[in-house]
């Protein structure tokens, strides 16, 4: 097990921040665009059919921000007042597979010595923050690939985030990153169905904000655990 933590992908990708708008005229044209959309919006609603409500400043905001490119649409953003559930909310055998998990605890008895500042468990303690590090950084390459709507690299993130959770026993990500490698390929599997690619994204945008906080509330048990242990 332990050379299938060894063998994992370490490189991590930073998606670019767009550039802000720098000139007079290409403030002018977002402007012209945002007017367009909003007369575009109008004759829209009058007829009886999708548009910018005109009472609603918020959506022809939004509209100007994506426009300048200072706002990405593609990819849900986080609610920060969904505040995710304590540890102690969520049951440890809902998050994570302790068998699994004491099979890497284990490695330390294996390696035999403290480090040098008493950690009995400076070895799978490496492993598993490592781990923090590589999910991170394949979230933000699954974002960047939401935006692209490269659904054959989200297939493959997908397979690559769920085998690295599954050799830790983190059930929950493990589960979500399986469904993702195969919405990736425009299949759910539970149903049986061939998908849109369309469709297949939407719920790769959905899954990805579940699959993130699971994440999180895996993260604080663990920590939770070395802390007790140590």
């Amino acid at each position: 097990m332990s050379d299938t933590i060894k063998d994992q992908k370490t490189s991590t990708s930073s998606p670019s921040e767009p550039a802000p708008a720098a000139s007079a005229s290409a403030s002018a044209s977002s402007s012209d665009a945002i007017k367009t959309a909003h007369v575009e919006s109008e004759s829209a609603a009058s007829a009886g059919g999708p548009g910018l409500s005109t009472s609603d400043p918020q959506d022809l905001k939004d509209k100007e921000l994506i426009a300048r490119g200072e706002k990405k649409d593609d990819v849900p953003a986080e609610n920060d007042d969904d505040e995710d559930p304590s540890v102690d909310s969520v049951p440890q055998e809902e998050v994570i597979d302790m068998e699994t998990f004491q099979q890497i605890m284990d490695m330390d008895e294996d390696d035999g010595d403290d480090d040098e500042d008493g950690d009995k468990h400076a070895f799978s303690r490496g492993i598993v923050w490592g781990y923090f590090e590589q999910a991170e950084a394949t979230f933000t390459e699954m974002e960047d690939a939401i935006v692209a709507e490269d659904l054959a690299k989200l297939s493959s993130l997908g397979h690559f985030l769920k085998g690295s959770s599954a050799a830790l026993g983190i059930i929950k990500v493990q589960a979500s990153c399986e469904k993702m490698q195969h919405y990736g390929n425009k299949r759910d599997e539970e149903a049986g169905i061939e998908l849109e690619s369309a469709e297949a994204l939407k719920r790769i945008k959905n899954l990805l904000t579940s699959c993130k906080k699971d994440y999180r509330i895996a993260k604080k048990w663990m920590e939770k655990l070395y802390e007790e242990d140590n």
